[in-house]
């Protein structure tokens, strides 16, 4: 039984709210309010920070502290590549490996997002607000992290969860989501589960390597019209 410590729940806390982007990059995170959030003090919360730094996700700055960590266009590039390299493993193992429960888990999220994309189709707005994108983000991060925990490999599952965490936080935040663009992830993630449910883990792995591949096209797509919008302001 693990005991939980006031710096595991700040770590926690932390983790929770740079995946949900409730801190943007650059920000700077302030140990003593954070840690009145959870009713502990500020020194657990700055040990939380150096575990978060070990991970790449802030950068400990003297004299400032903790600060969210920016990537800039090469840094995302890579992390994608460490994913390409490991996610695909990790689909075609889960296709070996994966329960009926566990498969059940990751159709579960599928459906959330497949709702998701209809309600926001039906809404008739371009892009969706901000509740539709917290909620299609946070399925989507479920239906990969029960992929990768599928494996039932935890040193998989560390360093798989890992470069998935900094993409979410540091990738997807600037993506614009449209009814047509979040179909096309449910159609994507359909054929990584319709693959590992039937066993078949070459085309799990295939389904996951493409899906990926969109990925970084999208993600460099935002961070271009990002610092393009910039620019111009």
């Amino acid at each position: 039984m693990t005991i939980e410590t006031n710096a595991s729940r700040a770590y926690q806390h932390l983790r929770n709210k740079l995946i949900a982007g409730d801190f943007e990059p650059g920000s700077r995170l302030l140990y003593g309010p954070i840690g009145k959030e959870i009713g502990v003090s500020a020194t657990p919360v700055r040990e939380a920070a150096g575990q978060l730094a070990k991970e790449g996700l802030v950068d400990l700055v003297p004299n400032m502290g903790a600060i969210v960590r920016s990537l800039d266009r090469n840094d995302l590039i890579e992390i994608y590549e460490l994913r390409e390299i490991i996610e695909p493993a990790t689909a075609s193992l889960a296709a070996q490996r994966a329960s009926p429960d566990q498969v059940a888990q990751i159709e579960s999220e599928l459906e959330t997002m497949r709702e998701l994309t209809a309600e926001q189709r039906k809404s008739k707005q371009q892009v969706a607000g901000k509740r539709i994108m917290s909620l299609f983000d946070k399925a989507d991060y479920q239906f990969h992290m029960l992929v990768i925990e599928a494996t039932g490999n935890q040193a998989l599952v560390r360093t798989a969860s890992q470069s998935h965490v900094l993409t979410r936080v540091f990738g997807i935040r600037r993506h614009v989501y449209t009814a047509k663009g979040m179909q096309r992830t449910c159609d994507e993630h359909k054929r990584i589960i319709d693959a590992i449910r039937n066993g078949n883990a070459d085309s799990a792995r295939a389904a996951a390597a493409a899906h990926i591949q969109h990925g970084l096209i999208d993600s460099l797509a935002a961070i271009d019209a990002h610092t393009e919008s910039e620019n111009v302001g």
